[in-house]
């Protein structure tokens, strides 16, 4: 059974319970990696210098504390394979959906793969009620 490393599981314990809740489900039966939780000042401006978030600091859910938002990639990663990146939001997807119908996660999800003006394939984040 998959699990989590250290550097993941660090990461993931920056998010909100909801996505750490997912995450956690999720890696019982799919291998994949954390790869960013909460995102300082620094960290945020510089991701939107190199073009990897639309948006520049305090903007991203990623800003958050706890962080509503997680990025997450099958492992091991391939950046080029992005039905690998689709069916790991499809079964994340699923997991909330459960774990949703018993109670134990309130929020909902939206996929950064989903985006029509800018495509961000690891990023999932808690929707605005």
């Amino acid at each position: 059974m998959p699990k989590f490393s250290k550097n993941s599981e660090a990461r993931l314990q920056t998010c909100h319970p909801d996505l750490q809740a997912v995450c956690r489900e999720l890696i019982k039966q799919y291998d994949f990696t954390v790869l960013e939780g909460h995102r300082g000042e620094k960290e945020q401006n510089a991701a939107y210098n190199a073009g990897n978030s639309h948006v520049r600091y305090p903007n991203s859910a990623h800003n958050k504390n706890p962080s509503l938002a997680v990025d997450i990639a099958p492992y091991p990663i391939d950046w080029g394979n992005l039905a690998r990146f689709r069916e790991m939001i499809y079964r994340f997807d699923a997991v909330a959906a459960v774990l949703r119908g018993r109670g134990l996660v309130q929020s909902r999800f939206e996929y950064g793969a989903f985006w029509p003006n800018f495509k961000d394939y690891p990023h999932i984040e808690i929707k605005e009620k």
